[in-house]
């Protein structure tokens, strides 16, 4: 059974700050303001059928636990990061179709990136420390996106692949500066990179074949690449990747590294023990699929009628 407090404890906080954000990008220019509106519903983490970037909007509540913020600032700076994380798919998504996009696609990245920083700039004036750590989280951004399928990210260098999302630490910069607790960023971030190396290997898994057709870096398919010695610039194919996944066992030493950075987080447990738990849900994900898969691999070894009863059994 999965502990979901990490969520349940914050569905009306959730609730709030996405009814602020709808209010606001209600208010751009009447051009604007229908395609950003139906660009937030499809991340509106508590709507069904939605991408649902947890992490982003939860991490300012999370961290609200041990310090002083208040919880309706925690609203606002989880605002503030639906409008980041709106900025960034958008700009992700010129990136990778600059062909697809539609006109109003590079102004309303602005127009919402407005609203993203006036709210950061209601807390934290010209000068302030937070800026320098904004500056440091965009680098990262930069350059993981950049670079990532020039280099084995996930490989050679694990935390370059939690760069991508690396505008999520802001909630740290903020809550932490905001409380006067600032000796803690460090730690926090790197937690906070380790969850999301963790993220988005699940997300790599669920996508492999999305992204093996459209040459994007895949945590996966690079660790298949890897342990096929194949070259550099020859991806696995198809069945050559499901032959790893359901043969092969790779998703086992995929849950052991996720395993690895969980026992890396037991010092961020005191400090914000919903984001070491979150850690805790996407690792039981990943361990339940592989789990499964070897399930499944050996029924079908011992021949196909006990699998087909094992599935009957499951389904009643």
């Amino acid at each position: 059974m999965f502990n979901l407090l990490w969520l349940y404890n914050y569905e009306e906080d959730l609730q709030q700050a996405f009814a602020t954000a709808n209010k606001l990008l209600s208010a751009l220019p009447p051009s604007f303001s229908q395609p950003a509106l139906d660009f937030l519903d499809k991340f509106h983490v508590m709507k069904e059928n939605r991408s649902k970037n947890y992490i982003c909007y939860l991490l300012p509540f999370w961290l609200q636990e041990k310090s002083e913020v208040s919880v309706a600032v925690c609203r606002k700076i989880a605002v503030a990061n639906i409008f980041g994380m709106m900025y960034y798919h958008l700009i992700d998504e010129l990136m990778d179709n600059p062909e697809a996009r539609f006109k109003h696609q590079l102004p309303l990245s602005d127009l919402i990136h407005f609203e993203f920083m006036s709210i950061y700039r209601e807390y934290f004036p010209i000068g302030s420390p937070f800026w320098s750590y904004f500056r440091k989280y965009v680098i990262e951004w930069a350059e993981a996106v950049t670079y990532e399928n020039n280099n084995n990210f996930f490989l050679e260098q694990p935390v370059r692949v939690a760069h991508k999302a690396a505008p999520v630490k802001l909630s740290v910069a903020a809550i932490c500066l905001l409380s006067n607790q600032e000796h803690k960023i460090p730690l926090l971030e790197d937690s906070v990179d380790t969850v999301l190396i963790t993220l988005q290997m699940l997300d790599d898994w669920m996508d492999w074949e999305k992204d093996l057709q459209e040459g994007s870096y895949n945590c996966l398919i690079a660790l298949i690449q890897s342990n096929k010695r194949l070259p550099e610039n020859q991806l696995p194919t198809p069945e050559e990747i499901k032959q790893a996944i359901f043969t092969e066992g790779i998703l086992l030493e995929y849950a052991r590294q996720a395993e690895t950075h969980h026992s890396s987080l037991v010092n961020v447990r005191s400090h914000a023990r919903h984001l070491y738990e979150f850690h805790e849900f996407l690792l039981q994900n990943v361990q339940q699929g592989a789990e499964q898969i070897e399930t499944d691999k050996r029924l079908l070894e011992k021949g196909g009628l006990e699998y087909w009863l094992s599935k009957k059994t499951g389904n009643s």
